[in-house]
């Protein structure tokens, strides 16, 4: 049934609370698209912003930090009518089209992973998609009867996403906008909506929407666009970023921030005695505060140089000159300090940008914990996300703590966020930092790094590649960290982040044979001296004896050392480092209790006992280190009469015991305990 009433409005405040009132002012989604418009129009799609207005602003604390928080990114005009089209409340059909449509995309929908709805951020995005595929149809496939959808036929579905778009990303979020739209039609949601035509292949609830061939040529001319994001940044990048960031944080860092303030506070004193910023005596006087502040570096000796170039704007000159003339030099090297704080974090953290610029002063190292506190919305089920952190290097720490010393001169009293504009703009100086990647590559620029950021412009998101590069070269279960690191709900998303270099595959396959190499050159040394351990040590012993007997030599030379690695590790495919100083040898057709069978070694299922088990000798420090303290808790159970406690830890002791004769037998001369365990289990 149809109501006859103007819907009451639905007072959401909060993100979370969206949904649930659009759900109670819509009432039966099945209904809405035959909704009359005089009731649909007075829905509030956004607190105080009812369904009939031009102009839709999304609430800035609905979205997470960053440029969707600009009032202009979340500032939708919802019209795209010709004069002379109004009706008498002053839409259009066309625009009613556009804000039903608007509307159907906020409402919750049936997936395949079960009842979604999109987040406001989400459904920005969304809209400003949609808004551009309503101009394309008002400008290009206009109906005489002013419907925005229905009348578009298959080769218009086809047309428009490659017209409005050169990013094949882009075209496929077009026609996922276009799916929804047709799911939401064929549910009743929507009465405009692209209609199903009688071609072979269609599927009954929307348009079949095919990828264009390589071959197609683009029907637009091609405009310049962002480079990717998903570059990691080179080796020499990082170094010269880091080290720059590393010298001013303990040379100049603080003296900066300081002499900003005083020329800061000698403008407000200009201003009050009707002096500007250009006045000749107002940059007479800034010249002299710069030039009798006493600069100088961690040792405490003068400062006239700084180790690298920088580029001065207004002085036309690069130089590594210090201090520089200007004030407005000294406002640029603020930038570059805020912009190096911010790569540190980024790339000590992996931090998605949203989550770095949500940070505030309560977020840095929250009860001396070495974290980073900051909210993640990305991949959460709720509307205002979650807080999550993360653990953060003492240079990160110390950026940070720069950030906040930057915030004491020009954040506003009472606020908290520690990125923040340094100069007046779109917001004043001292608003939140909105868009993080201009600052970050104005600076890489003024400092003469532009020419190793690669194909791409050195992007802010371009940092979490970066370490998803590095800890997939560097660590074992490089996926299990990354997927911890990044917040990922799945192995795929972590897997696009390690192999958006498409050369990080066969470099890390490199690494990892090199790694190989080099422990199994460790291992078979210390088999050859007779110092490893586990089951695999005897046999490969007696392999190593009569490999060198066959060769006529006493002991491996270089050449037949590499021929033997190669050998036993199948070109340094196998012998995994399992646990710190002990090797897996288990080839992938052998059997090994880890697994239950035949397959690749489960590191968390190692035992004592296999036989593929190679026990390094400097896992012995380890070993005789952690008999030790069995032996004290063993004790400390015996007393506490802990019963199933004191089982396990007699099983670890005998498990430690089995790994070396010497070290057992170290153990034994001091200690009574260790030898009755070793008796009893052996007799049991």
């Amino acid at each position: 049934m149809i109501r006859s009433l103007p819907i009451e409005p639905a007072m959401a405040t909060r993100p979370e609370e969206w949904v649930p009132a659009l759900t109670l002012a819509v009432g039966n989604y099945s209904s809405l698209g035959a909704m009359p418009w005089e009731q649909v129009r007075h829905i509030e799609i956004f607190p105080n912003v009812r369904v009939g207005e031009s102009t839709w602003i999304v609430p800035e604390e609905w979205l997470p930090p960053g440029e969707l928080r600009r009032a202009r990114s979340r500032t939708l005009v919802v019209s795209c009518a010709r004069e002379g089209q109004e009706l008498e409340d002053g839409t259009s059909i066309t625009d009613q089209s556009i804000r039903r449509s608007l509307l159907a995309l906020a409402l919750p929908r049936r997936t395949r992973t079960g009842v979604r709805s999109l987040k406001p951020s989400s459904w920005l995005q969304k809209a400003r998609l949609l808004l551009h595929m309503a101009e394309w149809v008002t400008s290009n496939r206009t109906s005489p009867d002013r419907t925005l959808w229905s009348h578009l036929s298959d080769e218009d579905w086809k047309t428009m996403p490659l017209e409005l778009s050169d990013s094949s990303g882009s075209r496929e979020r077009i026609r996922a906008v276009i799916r929804d739209l047709a799911e939401l039609g064929s549910r009743g949601v929507l009465s405009d909506f692209p209609l199903p035509q009688p071609v072979a292949g269609r599927t009954p609830t929307g348009v079949v929407l095919e990828t264009p061939s390589r071959e197609e040529t683009p029907r637009r001319v091609p405009e310049e666009k962002e480079a990717r994001s998903t570059e990691p940044f080179s080796d020499a990048f990082v170094s010269e970023v880091v080290r720059r960031a590393i010298w001013l944080q303990d040379n100049l860092g603080s003296q900066l921030i300081e002499c900003w303030a005083l020329l800061r506070s000698h403008a407000t004193e200009a201003a009050s005695k009707g002096r500007s910023t250009s006045h000749p005596k107002a940059i007479e006087e800034r010249r002299a505060i710069i030039a009798s502040f006493p600069w100088h570096d961690a040792s405490g000796d003068p400062l006239d140089h700084l180790p690298w170039e920088v580029s001065w704007t207004k002085e036309k000159r690069t130089t590594a000159i210090w201090p520089p003339r200007d004030a407005s030099s000294i406002n640029i090297m603020i930038g570059v300090l805020q912009a190096l704080n911010y790569c540190v974090v980024g790339f000590c953290t992996g931090g998605r940008s949203s989550e770095l610029l949500d940070g505030d002063d309560t977020s840095v190292d929250p009860d001396n914990s070495g974290h980073y506190q900051a909210r993640t919305v990305k991949l959460e089920d709720t509307e205002t996300g979650r807080i999550r952190d993360w653990p953060i290097h003492p240079r990160a720490r110390r950026a940070l703590h720069l950030q906040q010393e930057i915030a004491q001169v020009i954040r506003p009293d009472g606020e908290g966020h520690l990125w923040m504009l340094l100069q007046d703009g779109a917001e004043p100086a001292g608003s939140p930092l909105r868009n993080v990647n201009e600052p970050v590559v104005r600076a890489i620029s003024q400092l003469g790094l532009k020419h190793l950021t690669g194909n791409s412009r050195p992007h802010s998101h371009r940092w979490r590649h970066t370490v998803a590069r590095l800890i997939a070269l560097c660590v074992a279960s490089a996926p299990q960290v990354l997927m911890d690191l990044f917040g990922h709900r799945d192995l795929e998303m972590t897997l696009h982040y390690m192999l958006s270099d498409p050369e990080i595959a066969q470099e890390a396959k490199r690494v990892a044979s090199e790694i190989a190499y080099a422990i199994a050159e460790e291992a078979l040394g210390d088999v050859e001296a007779g110092t490893a351990g586990g089951a695999v040590a005897t046999s490969l012993e007696n392999g190593i004896a009569d490999f060198k007997m066959r060769r006529g030599e006493h002991e491996l030379g270089s050449e037949s050392l590499s021929e033997a690695i190669r050998i036993l590790t199948f070109n340094g495919s196998h012998w995994e480092l399992v646990r710190p100083g002990v090797l897996c040898t288990k080839g992938l057709g052998e059997f090994g209790p880890c697994t239950q069978g035949r397959g690749s070694p489960d590191p968390g299922g190692c035992r004592t006992s296999c036989e593929h088990r190679l026990e390094m000798a400097r896992a012995k420090a380890d070993c005789a280190g952690a008999l030790d303290q069995l032996l004290r808790e063993h004790a400390i159970a015996i007393e506490e009469q802990a019963g199933m406690v004191l089982a396990n830890i007699e099983g670890q002791i005998l498990a430690h015991l089995k790994r070396w004769d010497d070290v057992r037998e170290k153990v034994f001369a001091s200690s009574e305990t260790a030898r009755s365990i070793w008796s009893s289990r052996r007799t049991a």
